[in-house]
């Protein structure tokens, strides 16, 4: 698989390990694991994609960007179904908890916000850090988030 019109910015394998999702530009592509062919582009963002991530049942894929906004994706329909605003600047990361009923991001505004997928509303932003948030994790269970930050701190958060 290569990409040569941008640097790779995310890549993830779908739940089942068929599917690999890149995040390429402004473009998400979904790749045949085997085949090593495209199977699909996904065309949205207007500002480059940092990250990809698909849901936990691999029937969606949410992405983010440069542009401040998070998307959920259609695979099945390749196009975006949601479209999440509320970050003030780049949008670094961003995953799906293990219940695949909540999302969580983090940008460059210094916040960690929390997503409601159904009605795609922020239900809580995590303020804490003094610089931009540069990445996350949930943990297994989806009670605790990490947090990494340009200000040189990790922060917990239950």
């Amino acid at each position: 698989m290569i990409c040569q019109d941008a640097h790779v910015h995310s890549v993830q394998f779908s739940p089942d390990g068929q599917t690999l999702a890149s995040a390429v530009g402004k473009l998400i592509s979904l790749w045949n694991v085997k085949t090593g062919k495209i199977l699909k582009e996904l065309i949205g963002h207007s500002g480059v994609v940092k990250c990809v991530n698909f849901s936990p049942d691999g029937r969606y894929i949410v992405s983010c960007s440069w542009d401040k906004t998070i998307r959920i994706w259609s695979i099945k329909l390749g196009i975006p179904l949601k479209i999440l605003k509320g970050h003030s600047a780049e949008v670094n990361e961003v995953k799906y908890f293990p219940d695949g009923q909540t999302i969580v991001s983090c940008a460059d505004d210094n916040t960690v916000r929390l997503w409601n997928v159904v009605t795609a509303k922020e239900v809580d932003i995590l303020k804490g850090h003094s610089k931009l948030v540069m990445g996350m994790d949930i943990s297994s269970g989806g009670k605790t988030i990490a947090s990494c930050s340009a200000d040189k701190t990790i922060r917990i958060w239950k």
